[in-house]
């Protein structure tokens, strides 16, 4: 999939109006749908009712720093955070936030310096679906052998089978029935659970 047909949601942050403009300018370019809001609040209502792949903060916030947003953010949503922070504090925030996965960009920032942020934002967020998409089917296939186990397991106890026998018998009832491994042992298991 190019990068032209990938479609993000950004929430920005920020107390300034002028910030907002800017970066949503730049995020419209790069195929961004943004929301915007000026305090912490209120992101933190928006994210229990939509879903990101971005928050972009300008620190400070009116009702806090923005940090701790972040690291909430990042924590609990899945969603990647970028927090802009002034030269002086940025070290600090940098040591607090980074263990969190938190992206921090020194600010006054360059048009080129954000270009750059939201170019690695989209590498980490593309690299973290890939992460997700291995990891929801390694789940699924645990799932499964859980099943498979435990049909196995009624089949050694309720039918006098081996292990290999009750695997064979799952295996040769999913292909007789044309379904799932997964199937055919849910089947099983039904049987012996009424």
């Amino acid at each position: 999939m190019s990068l032209e047909q990938l479609r993000y949601q950004a929430m920005v942050v920020s107390s300034s109006e002028r910030f907002m403009q800017e970066i949503s300018s730049l995020l419209r370019q790069r195929n961004f749908h943004t929301d915007h809001v000026t305090n912490a609040g209120e992101a933190r209502r928006n994210l229990t009712e939509k879903r990101y792949d971005f928050v972009i903060v300008n620190a400070p916030l009116k009702d806090e720093f923005g940090s701790r947003l972040c690291i909430d953010v990042t924590e609990h949503t899945g969603t990647l955070a970028v927090i802009f922070a002034s030269s002086d504090v940025y070290e600090d925030i940098m040591q607090r936030t980074v263990t969190h996965g938190v992206f921090v960009v020194r600010k006054p920032s360059s048009q080129q310096t954000i270009t750059q942020a939201v170019s690695l934002l989209i590498s980490a967020r593309e690299m973290l679906r890939t992460v997700q998409k291995k990891a929801g089917k390694a789940e699924d296939k645990l799932r499964e052998i859980r099943i498979v186990n435990k049909a196995k397991w009624f089949l050694i106890d309720n039918e006098d089978m081996s292990e290999s026998d009750a695997h064979q018998y799952i295996e040769k009832q999913a292909m007789n029935a044309g379904i799932t491994k997964r199937q055919a042992a849910q089947t099983v298991i039904d049987r012996y659970l009424k």
